[in-house]
């Protein structure tokens, strides 16, 4: 055998056994896999919660159950299948029952008993409801609405279902009208805080923001547009541009500037998935928005297969909210890079079962779902 034949042959054994060579998955396939691990691990999760009635006084809705909700509507909007949302109605009407007004329990803050979801735990030992709290239950309740609406087979079906999670979604947000404030740039607007007394962090506002978005959608109308353009402009004019074009952000910034510190990735995934949300309605950011969002997540968070950084400007530590890289999954829609950085990632069982995982699941079936039509 000569050898260049020799040579020839050593180089397909190579890439017959080489990991690197081994196609990759098909966007269907990817997307299945996804489904599947939701349904077989994610939902008995699910399932099992609602043998467990729960209070948000320590949170434990607005930072737990919502996060099911939202995975919930996340999934039927990505797949249509009513699975998804006979157990939406189930969780979201054990989750309404524990509004305050239902159990008597007086916002101390406000003195009043509200339609809505109040937690002792942040504010030294006084019920009050939270803004953050009340967007982070609400806003799936409002998708849930606004993908029954938009489907003929689905509204027949849930369309009762659809109109009461509204409803409740919509009181609960009046809760917090009084709390908004436009400026204190001429298109800006934000929410102040009432046990603070000051501005609330970006977070604590975008929040109800999408709540806001979302409960647009389900009633056609734009009622809410300018608050949520408003706040749009509000976070846009304090993020910071890095020299590698990255966009970095404070998590509390004054009203007068753009801060200097780091959002934790955690927190920023709510911003980030703002942001998202703003672009897919029109709402201030824009493409170029979306890639600066893009390079942020794929080089200042996602460090490589086992270091996820703690904030955004990658100053701290790594790992410590490494599942809740996969809330940032809204970006999957828009770009192939993020989508399968994140599913390579979850493969990986490195960050999937720490912390809430149901909704960066979801969002991953999202990112996937017009790509897998179309192949």
């Amino acid at each position: 055998m000569s050898r260049i034949l020799a040579a020839r042959m050593m180089g397909l054994a190579l890439l017959v056994l080489c990991p690197t060579t081994v196609p990759a998955a098909t966007p269907k396939a990817d997307r299945d896999w996804l489904i599947k691990r939701f349904d077989d691990v994610i939902m008995p999760q699910i399932q099992q919660s609602l043998e467990n009635p729960v209070t948000n006084d320590q949170g434990s809705i607005a930072w737990g159950r919502s996060y099911q909700l939202a995975a919930l509507a996340e999934m039927l909007s990505a797949t249509r299948d009513p699975k998804y949302a006979d157990v939406f109605i189930k969780l979201g009407r054990q989750v309404a029952d524990a509004r305050d007004h239902r159990h008597q329990r007086r916002d101390l803050i406000r003195d009043k008993v509200l339609a809505a979801w109040g937690s002792t735990k942040y504010s030294n030992g006084n019920h009050y409801v939270w803004a953050v709290h009340t967007g982070m239950i609400v806003a799936p309740m409002a998708q849930f609405a606004s993908v029954v609406r938009s489907d003929d087979d689905l509204s027949a079906k849930y369309g009762e279902a659809a109109d009461y999670f509204l409803a409740v979604a919509e009181r609960a947000v009046a809760v917090h009208g009084d709390q908004y404030r436009e400026g204190p740039g001429p298109d800006e607007g934000y929410l102040f805080g009432l046990w603070m007394n000051k501005p609330l962090p970006l977070n604590q506002q975008n929040a109800p923001a999408r709540a806001w978005i979302r409960i647009d959608d389900a009633t056609g109308k734009n009622a809410h547009r300018e608050r949520v353009e408003r706040l749009a402009n509000f976070l846009k004019n304090r993020l910071r541009t890095t020299e590698d074009g990255a966009y970095v952000w404070d998590y509390w910034p004054p009203l007068d500037g753009p801060g200097k510190g780091f959002e934790d990735i955690s927190h920023a995934s709510i911003n980030a998935d703002f942001m998202v949300l703003c672009y897919e309605h029109g709402v201030v950011f824009t493409r170029g928005d979306i890639a600066r969002l893009e390079k942020t997540l794929l080089t200042k968070v996602i460090l490589s297969d086992d270091a996820v950084a703690d904030n955004v400007g990658n100053t701290g530590g790594t790992n410590r909210f490494g599942a809740q890289v996969f809330h940032w999954g809204r970006l999957a829609k828009h770009s192939e890079a993020v989508r399968d950085r994140l599913i390579k990632l979850y493969r990986s069982d490195k960050f999937k079962t720490i912390g809430t995982k149901p909704l960066g699941v979801a969002l991953m079936v999202s990112g996937l779902t017009d790509e897998a039509k179309a192949g």
